[in-house]
This record gives structure tokens, sequence and C-alpha cells, in this order.
């Protein structure tokens, strides 16, 4: 009863209140009418978000719903004017307010632009505005690492302004919050910005709660509503009907739609009850202990202060209770001398499988691999050199409680806490699938992507060690130099995935013919080299060699249609032959040569004889020196397109020999043999001086484009490059930032501190560096991070076919985002169809070369077909 009793008597002072105002309000009104002969509106339009929970929402019926929709319905009964409240578009609300359809907007954030047309009233509810986005995403963190991803937002949010005056550019629009979530999942948008509040009712009546992570706030934005800046008399009369709804009125609106907290209702039961303990002991002080009366005051007073101070201390450690266990992120938390586990947060139980273990049962050995180095002795050392005052941070190979192992990130720190203890602060994360990934691109470095057989930087280490083996052992090492006859055939008539399919079949049938201490490696096209090791004389050679005849003799059916293969050797022996890689590699190859001029589909042993080769080396090198001379070299151009706008922003130079007897002469036939003559190198001058010219005239014509022009390891050796592209640049008159040098990953190998002062100074000029055919040679994130390179080129072997190969497509998504997270663009060349651009845009690649957009074509084509007629 008195429960009941005491909420009558709080809802008597409430109306009570409430009465008092509204006849003050009529007293200071009427004279103001009366001054100004303004009369309220008997109706005004207030415009709104429709899809903001739960301030402002539609039902299952479409009707509006919320708090506000409460609060204006009381303040049209409090005041007497009708409102018309009207849920919209936000952007639409926006423009009715704007062209004066409109009285009154709600729901609306504060920032200068609105500040200049509109008045606002004092702020009704702060909210957070974080970055939500896809929990496979990681690195997401703040409004930096937002570079490179598309950022979905409402159309005419706040957050699109507060974006781009931080040079986030790339957004999309959406009619609502809930259209952004939607979009999230289905994946069409994997990063938005999104107010809190509804972001949170969305993601839980949508069941994406474990699907999507934010990062901390933004920044915090308010809630006002707001009325053209030259009606103040409106303003006034808002305000005061406002002033008629009571603090318990609000609250109980808010308890409507927010819910009710049970620990304010328990407080204030608490402290009703205080209350009148409190003033009973002072009446009974008053007329017994009239005497003490200021001392039992002072008491109370401390009493009260002591127990805000407890109320304040839990409500704190509740926050960091709720802030431990929620990011992203496992944390524990060891004593600083004796590196006893004392806290864990609910991400690391999670992380490592723990359950409800009690922490005192968790220790450092069962969160490790347990074997060396990964294991409890090494975790100590670690948390030892910590407690020391070194910070630390290392890849730990670790073990859930269930046995499985997976890779983390550790960083390890001392931290003085508020009680004046020293504590360790380790914090984890899963880097499990960065570290498969990464093994993935080590892989590729050493072994062709296609068969997965060893690559010839792999092939190469082999040699040296059978080498070095056979020297100690007095046996034999045979280099077996193997051609597929034929195989252009295949690939014309049946296209590139028939002949891959072959390429795939013969590797399984040559590792059926060698021993598993044998080296099968494919160096690319049709070319294999089988190094046997330890062999005692020639005719065990030749028994491999016809073992290797007979198993690709069976016909391979492809395409409903049967293929034969056969295969052409070249074999050099050790030591008879040479003693080292390059001189076997040569010699092989030159009896390989030898072996289909005998006809094909045989093999031929290494003699001196064999110099067929070098005479046809020597003539397309002295056709090369007169091209020179006689000016047949051309440059042809293919364009380079944007995916995030479809525009040409760039163009590659390949340079074309015309040869006056053969015509056009393939770059794959005299590339090589510039390369070893050393020619590559006045005709990559040649090539630098006519690209940029090229570009310059564009240019002067008002097309912007970057020319790329490749660079071959020679050109890049010799220590006059710097030179020669600053005069090309300076005879040109080309913006240097409109050249881009594309490097080969072989030269990335080389002597790196050359090679890094080398890009310092080519960079130092303000032209664009890439890595050329990224991901077929020796792709790894180690030298990328060392060298300044800009831009990525992912080869045409991922791209061509990323829609139909899962292999080629994970691949390919994996340098995308290794190329992102180191802040480099991506290009992808051999793009032939549309499903590749999609597949490329999907996952954020930034430009694309290829057929699709053109083929390589004359300086004059590409200005009538390419720079006239945009490509879509």
């Amino acid at each position: 009863m008195r429960v009941d009793a005491g909420r009558w008597g709080v809802a008597l002072l409430d109306r009570t209140r409430t009465c008092v105002v509204a006849l003050c309000l009529v007293v200071m009104l009427a004279p103001v009418a009366r001054a100004e002969e303004v009369a309220p509106p008997q109706s005004i339009i207030v415009v709104t978000d429709d899809n903001y929970p739960p301030y402002i929402f539609r039902d299952q019926d479409g009707r509006l719903q919320g708090i506000l929709r409460d609060l204006w319905s009381l303040w049209s009964e409090r005041t007497g004017i009708a409102v018309d409240l009207q849920g919209l578009d936000w952007a639409e609300a926006q423009r009715r307010m704007a062209a004066g359809q409109a009285d009154a907007i709600d729901t609306v954030f504060r920032t200068e632009a609105r500040e200049r047309v509109l008045a606002f009233s004092a702020p009704y509810a702060t909210l957070d505005v974080p970055i939500f986005f896809h929990s496979d995403l990681s690195g997401i963190v703040d409004v930096t690492s937002l570079k490179g991803f598309t950022i979905g937002a409402k159309d005419g949010d706040a957050c699109v302004d507060w974006l781009k005056a931080r040079g986030i550019a790339s957004i999309r629009p959406y009619p609502s919050y809930e259209a952004i979530i939607d979009a999230m999942a289905a994946r069409e948008t994997l990063v938005a910005c999104i107010d809190k509040p509804p972001a949170l009712y969305l993601m839980y009546k949508k069941g994406m709660q474990d699907v999507l992570r934010h990062t901390q706030p933004l920044y915090s934005g308010q809630f006002h509503w707001a009325v053209a800046k030259d009606r103040p008399e409106l303003m006034h009369v808002l305000r005061q009907g406002f002033d008629l709804i009571s603090p318990r009125e609000r609250q109980a609106i808010e308890e409507r739609w927010f819910g009710f907290s049970l620990n304010d209702r328990v407080q204030a039961e608490v402290w009703r009850e205080m209350g009148k303990y409190v003033l009973a002991v002072l009446a009974v002080a008053l007329l017994l202990l009239i005497w003490n009366w200021l001392l039992r005051r002072q008491v109370a007073h401390k009493t009260q202060s002591l127990t805000l101070a407890l109320d304040e201390l839990a409500e704190s450690e509740g926050r960091f209770r709720t802030i431990f266990d929620h990011v992203n992120d496992a944390i524990f938390i060891h004593r600083a001398d004796t590196g006893r586990l004392l806290m864990v947060n609910q991400r690391m139980r999670d992380m490592y499988g723990m359950g409800d273990l009690p922490v005192d049962r968790i220790d450092v050995g069962m969160c490790s691999a347990g074997v060396s180095p990964y294991g409890a002795a090494e975790a100590q050392v670690w948390l030892r050199a910590a407690a020391a005052g070194q910070p630390q941070q290392f890849d730990w190979h670790a073990r859930r409680l269930d046995g499985s192992l997976f890779w983390v990130e550790v960083s390890m720190r001392l931290a003085r806490f508020s009680d004046g203890q020293n504590r360790l602060l380790v914090v984890v994360r899963d880097i499990t699938e960065r570290k498969n990934a990464q093994d993935r691109l080590e892989f590729m470095a050493h072994h062709d992507p296609l068969t997965e057989l060893p690559n010839r930087l792999l092939l190469q280490d082999r040699v040296d060690r059978a080498i070095a083996l056979a020297e100690r052992e007095g046996r034999r090492v045979a280099l077996m130099f193997l051609d597929l006859d034929q195989f252009k055939t295949v690939n014309d008539s049946l296209g590139h995935a028939a002949g891959d399919r072959l390429l795939k079949d013969v590797a399984w049938r040559l590792r059926q013919c060698v021993r598993e201490s044998d080296t099968i490696a494919r160096l690319g096209g049709d070319e294999f080299v089988i190094v046997l090791n330890a062999v005692r004389d020639a005719d065990g050679v030749v028994e491999v060699a016809e073992k290797i005849h007979k198993s690709v003799a069976p016909p391979i059916t492809i395409e409903g249609q049967e293929v034969t293969s056969t295969l052409s050797m070249g074999i050099a022996m050790f030591p008879e032959d040479g003693h080292d890689f390059d001189t076997l590699m040569k010699k092989a190859d030159a009896a390989m040569y030898h072996a289909k001029e005998s006809g094909r589909s045989t093999y031929r042993f290494f003699a001196a004889r064999m110099n067929a080769d070098a005479v046809a080396h020597l003539a397309l090198r002295s056709g090369l020196h007169r091209a020179l001379e006689r000016g047949e070299f051309q440059l042809y151009f293919q364009p380079q397109v944007s995916l995030a706008g479809g525009a040409v922003v760039g163009a590659e130079a390949l340079i074309r020999w015309n040869h006056p007897e053969r015509g056009l002469v393939s770059p794959a036939e005299f590339i090589p043999v510039a390369e070893d003559s050393g020619l590559i190198v006045p005709m990559g001058d040649w090539v630098l001086r006519q690209a940029c010219r090229q570009a310059a005239l564009w240019q002067a014509g008002g097309h912007a484009l970057t020319m790329a022009v490749n660079l071959s390891a020679l050109q890049f050796r010799r220590g006059d490059l710097e030179r020669a592209v600053r005069e090309a640049l300076e005879e040109s008159g080309l913006a240097p930032h409109s050249l881009e040098l594309e490097l080969t990953e072989s030269i990335m190998i080389q002597d790196h501190e050359a090679v890094m002062d080398m890009t310092r100074r080519l960079g130092a000029l303000g032209v664009q560096l890439s890595i050329d055919d990224f991901g077929t040679g020796y792709s790894s994130m180690a030298y990328l991070k060392r060298f300044a390179v800009d831009k990525l080129k992912i080869d045409q072997s991922f791209v061509r076919d990323v829609h139909t190969d899962t292999d080629n497509a994970a691949i390919t998504q994996a340098i995308i985002q290794m190329a992102h997270s180191l802040k480099l663009e991506v290009i992808a060349e051999g793009v032939e169809v549309t499903e590749v651009v999609e597949f490329l845009r999907h996952h954020g690649c930034d430009l694309a070369q290829g057929f699709l957009y053109g083929r390589p074509m004359t300086a004059q084509r590409f200005e009538k077909t390419v720079l006239d007629g945009p490509i879509s």
C-alpha cells in the first residue's frame, strides 16, 4: 500500500507541476502574442526519417511507431496544435524541408552546412556512429583503414559528409538503413557507416548479429528537431510545447520503446526506502538529540557520498567488463611478478574453446602448440621479457582445448593498473587465414600454379644440391629438357582450358616415371625439366626416357576429342656436359631442338655438333641490330580500364617488330634473343622515349592517361636507368606521375640493396612502379614490404578463368587482399569475359586489362577506337 500511495503522490505532483508550467506559459505567451501579433499555427507538418528504430519506424501495417511518434502526439495534445508527422526516406525528408514543404524536421544531426539554414533544438539523444563490417574481414579499425573499400551509407546521412571530409570518396548510397543491412546480408556491400541504435535493432531483427562486427565509434552525433532559421516564432512555439511534457512522461515513453532497466528500478526503490529510514532517524534525532543534529547531518552526508561513489565504481566496472568481453581480440591479464593468469575475456574463451573453465585452471602451456619453439617454456621466456618492460610482438602456434591448432599474433606489454599494481597485458589475434594465404603465396613462389610442380627457382636449387651430392659420391646427374610437340595446335584449336588440362595430365604421367628423389619442374608454356639424381650411366637415363615416351603416348579425351601428345627430349649429363645449372640447361635445350629437327617424339643426348640453334639465334640477333638502325620497330598500345567507373585510365606500351621479309615477328621470339645479346637495353630506351612522347601527345589533346612501360632485368641492373628515364621525361614533357614502369618479379630478388636503391631513386623522380605478372615467380609479401612499389599486376594465367576455377579465384582474391593491405593498387591482365570483370569488381580489384577492352593496337587505332569511343 505504501508503494501505491507513493506512486499516486508522484503522479499528483507531476500533474500539478504540469498545470503550473502550462499556466506560466499562458501568462508569459499572452503579451508576446499581443506584441508580435502572431497567432500560433493550427497545425504543423513535421518530416522525419521513417526507418530509425526505436525512435521512428513503420510496423508491419506501414504505420509509424516509436518514441518520436509518441512524443509528437503528446506535444499535439498539450498544445492543441495538430501535428502531421510524415515518415519519409531521409533524403526526401531533407528535400521537403529545404523546399518549404514542411515546418520542422526531426532526427537531424547538427552540421555546419545545416546550421546555415536551420535553427536547432537542444539535443535529446546522443548516438554513436561506428563502421560495421563482415566478420570475415580484418584490419578495419578506423577511418584510415577504409581506403580501398566502397562504403555503404544512407543517402543524405551526415556520415557521408563526415567520410568525404576525411578523404573517403567511394561511397554507395542506399535509401534506408534496412536496405544497407539487406545489402550486407547479400554481400553486395561488405563495409557500411550506420548509426548504432538502428543498426543493432536491424541486425537482431534479421539474424545478422553473428555475421557483422563494428569498430569503435567514428564520432558521436546528437538528435535534434529543427525549423527554418527565418521562423523564430515557430521555434518558440515548439519549445513551449515540449516544456509542457514532464521528464517523467518522457521517461515513460522511452522506457516503453527502450525497455526498463531493472537496476534503475531496484536502485530507485532502495533510495526511497533509505530516504524513509534517514528521515525517520533524523526526526528522532531532532526530538531526542537536538544538540547533536549538525553532527548527524554530516554523517548522513558522508554516507550518501560513499554510496554514490560505490555505485559509480560498480557502474565503471560494469562498463569495463562490457568492453573487455566484446572486443574482437582475446585478452589475457597476468601478474607481472609470477606470470600467474588473473583474468581473460570472453573472446579468449571463444577463441581457445575454454568454455566456463575457471581462470586458475588455465595456463600458457595448454594454450600453446606444445612443440618447440611453441611450448610452455618458450611462452614463459616471452612473458619474462615483457615483465621486464620490453614490449613483445610475435606470431605463435596456439592450441585450443580440443587439441586443434591455429595461428595467432601476440602483443605483450607491461601496464600499471589503477590499483598501482603492474600487470602484463597480452592481446591475441587469430591470424590463421592470413598465415594460410602467406603459405599459399610462398608455395606459389617456388611452384608452377597450374601443375604445382617446382618452378625454375626451385629447380635450380635442386640441381645444385644434386650436383654437390653426385660430386661427393662419384655419381652422375642427368638433366632432361622436355618440350610438348604441337602443343600450340591444341591451344589454338581447343582453347587455353584444353591446353591447361593437357599440361596437368602430362605432369601427372611424368610423376609416374621417376623416383621420389628425382625432380620434375615446369618452366612455363609446354616445357618441362626432369632431374635424375645419382645415375650410374647413360643406360639408366635411356630407360627413363623410353618409359616417359610410353607413358605420354596414350591419348587423352578433352572436350569430346582424343588428343595425342608426344615429347621431344634433350639430355645433358653431369659431369660430361657441364658442372653448373646454366650450362646443363643450355646444352639440354640444344639437344631438345636437335630432337625436334630429327622428327619429334624422340630424345637426344647433347653433342658438340648441335649448333643449329646457335646459328638461328645469330641470324635473329643480326636482324635485331638492323631493325634498330632501320626503324623497323613499332609501338602498340593496350588500354587499361578502371573497374570502378569503366573509364580508360592508362595504356601499356608493347613493342612489335615489322620484319621486312617475315612481317610481324612475335615478341616471344625476339625478346629472349634481345635479352641474351644485350640489345634489350637500346630497344628498351627506344620504347621508353616513344611511349613518353606518345603519352605527352595524348595529354596535350586532353586525354590524361598513365603510360605503362616494361623494364627488363638488364635495363634495371645498368647504372644509368635513372638518367634514361629522366631524359625521356624531359624530352617529351610528360609529367613523371603519368609514367609507370613495370618490373618483373625476378628483378626484385636480385641484389636487394641495389634494387632498393634504384626503386627509391626512380620513386624520387615521381614515376610509378609496378610488379608485372605477379604470382608466377617469386610472389612474397617480404619483398613487397621492402620495395617502394605502387601497383601489382596479377598474371593472366590466374585471371583468365577466375569465374570457373576455384583455385585461381582463391589465389586472385588473396593477391588483391594482400596488395590492399600494403596500400597497393591492383590491375588484372587477361580479362576476356564480363564474368571475370564482375568477380574482380566484387573483390575490390582496381584496374583491368585484356582483350575484352581491346587488343594491342597502333597509336592511330587507339585514338580512334578507345580515346574517341570510351570503353564502358
